[in-house]
């Protein structure tokens, strides 16, 4: 199978929440980690690595008016008690392959807000956790 030398783009890339695509988003990230630590017996050298718990966590960068938009879609406006979906797709305009993630059962875990003198537009840095990643669906 030939491998795709097609790097993704920001261009490639869409961002989907509520069944619409959010236009106000200008960043994300998002981990999946899992505990992991050395299993030790016999001698002074570790025999397996045992694994442990996942957790998810990531970040949405958005305009302000996005954030409004969510916190209107929240019970009682309250964003913090708004569980969501997140569906991240990158679709290379040039034939690589398509990549989509989505992050499910998502909660902002704080909602942070800001302003300096000379800023022509407000973005919140909405951090978030989630329960699992469903890939390439």
């Amino acid at each position: 199978m030939p491998i795709s030398s097609k790097q993704y783009s920001w261009s490639d890339t869409t961002i989907a929440y509520g069944g619409r695509i959010l236009e106000g988003i200008t960043g994300f990230e998002y981990t999946e980690k899992q505990e992991k630590e050395p299993l030790y017996g016999r001698g002074n050298k570790p025999h397996k690595i045992t694994r442990g718990n996942k957790s998810y966590e990531g970040k949405l960068m958005l305009w302000q008016s996005e954030v409004e938009a969510m916190i209107a879609d929240a019970p009682n406006n309250d964003i913090l008690s708004l569980e969501f979906e997140v569906a991240v797709a990158h679709v290379p305009n040039d034939g690589g392959q398509t990549v989509v993630d989505i992050w499910v059962g998502v909660e902002a875990t704080e909602l942070p807000k800001g302003m300096n003198q000379g800023y022509k537009n407000r973005i919140i840095e909405l951090p978030v956790i989630f329960l699992d990643i469903k890939r390439q669906a």
